[in-house]
């Protein structure tokens, strides 16, 4: 019963980062969210190895192997390795002959961790089975001890290894039934979300159901209902975003939206990206004339002020980008683009607009070309969808 006060205690703290888990994940995206709990159960494992039990001078027990064990089965490669990196540099930092030993064995509770949750995380849901098998194979930390003096390594084996064991059989399945707790809620609530296939405060259809639309829709006609897609991205979108809060933000892409209505012809429900950009499906006649369409964009959302909440009016500044795609083939290639956030090395990029300096500025592609006067741009850009159209029918 040496150990009871440490198990609780790791229990406890370990317990209340449970609670915060599945909040941190759905804040930030992957990579902070997995830093920031990386350094949170370091932070942990830093308190365990400050509240140690010596078994003999230099030779420190304690219960820092949980959270390291936890951090490498749930929070991703980030998030183990910073965890492992301050309970490493925390047990060096205090010395003694078993520091070698010490560390050896956070790498192993670490590696164990990380390998179970490879082979389990298919799992629909990890039940106790599955976390009795999570400690058994942090257990494996064990083996370190044989880094130890002989002597101590035998005391070791002879008197603590034993209840260490138990305590990690015991520890371990409960802490961590709290973070697969968090983590299947977040995985039901982002199966919800998924199904939805438009924002209800913006308006806007979720870039899947967009996709979808778009692609059948450009699959089905060869009239060229869909030829391009119009793309506006708020400036300072980050920014803005903080500063009005998630909800005022989207009510603003909501009016967004019902000014870009006034030019769509397709009949597909305008979308945003997970990274906030507005898209907007052209039809032929657009494309073609795609520095009047960009002009017109700009011109409605940028000529009246956006009235928020508190009669607060707001102007804004975008970028809007007008991308060619003639063939199912291209527009499906630049789909996924967009879906990845990069389109810089779409070459289809007809005409770029910033909002701001009072200057449009054509793409690379579009550079290294002769300069025509524009009637002759859209006679080009026209004949070039054409040719692609016919091929198609």
């Amino acid at each position: 019963m040496l150990l009871l006060p440490e198990i609780i205690g790791s229990l406890a703290v370990v317990a209340l980062l449970a609670s915060a888990y599945g909040s941190i994940r759905a804040c930030l995206h992957d990579t902070p969210a997995q830093l920031a709990l990386g350094l949170a159960f370091g932070l942990v494992a830093m308190f365990q190895m400050n509240a140690p039990i010596d078994m003999v001078p230099g030779v420190i027990l304690d219960m820092r192997n949980v959270p390291v064990a936890l951090a490498g089965a749930f929070l991703g490669r980030r998030g183990a390795l910073l965890c492992l990196a301050i309970a490493v540099g925390t047990r060096f930092s205090i010395g003694g002959v078993g520091m070698p030993s010490g560390i050896a064995a956070m790498m192993i509770a670490c590696a164990a961790g990380y390998v179970w949750n490879r082979y389990t995380m298919r799992a629909k849901r990890r039940g106790i089975v599955q976390l009795i098998v999570l400690s058994a194979l942090v257990n494996g930390h064990l083996v370190a001890a044989f880094l130890l003096p002989w002597e101590v390594c035998v005391a070791f084996f002879a008197t603590a290894a034993l209840p260490m064991g138990a305590l990690n059989l015991l520890s371990i399945p409960i802490a961590a039934a709290f973070l697969e707790h968090e983590r299947m809620r977040m995985i039901a609530e982002r199966a919800l979300t998924a199904e939805r296939t438009f924002d209800p405060i913006s308006g806007l259809t979720n870039f899947e159901e967009f996709t979808r639309n778009v692609l059948a829709l450009a699959r089905s006609d060869c009239n060229g209902r869909v030829t391009g897609l119009l793309v506006v991205r708020p400036l300072g979108g980050r920014r803005l975003a903080k500063d009005l809060g998630r909800n005022a933000f989207r009510e603003l892409q909501g009016a967004m939206r019902l000014r870009l209505q006034e030019i769509g012809t397709a009949g597909v429900p305008i979308a945003v990206t997970e990274d906030g950009r507005i898209v907007m499906s052209l039809d032929f006649r657009q494309v073609s004339e795609h520095e009047r369409i960009t002009t017109e964009v700009r011109r409605v959302l940028n000529d009246h002020a956006y009235h928020l909440k508190d009669d607060t009016s707001l102007r804004i500044s975008v970028s809007i980008d007008v991308h060619a795609a003639p063939a199912p083939g291209k527009l499906e290639a630049l789909l996924e683009a967009l879906s990845i956030g990069n389109t810089a090395s779409y070459a289809r990029t007809l005409f770029t607009g910033h909002r701001g300096n009072g200057e449009n500025s054509r793409t690379n592609a579009d550079a290294a070309r002769p300069a025509r006067h524009p009637q002759q741009e859209r006679l080009f850009a026209a004949a070039g969808v054409l040719l692609a159209t016919k091929d198609m029918s």
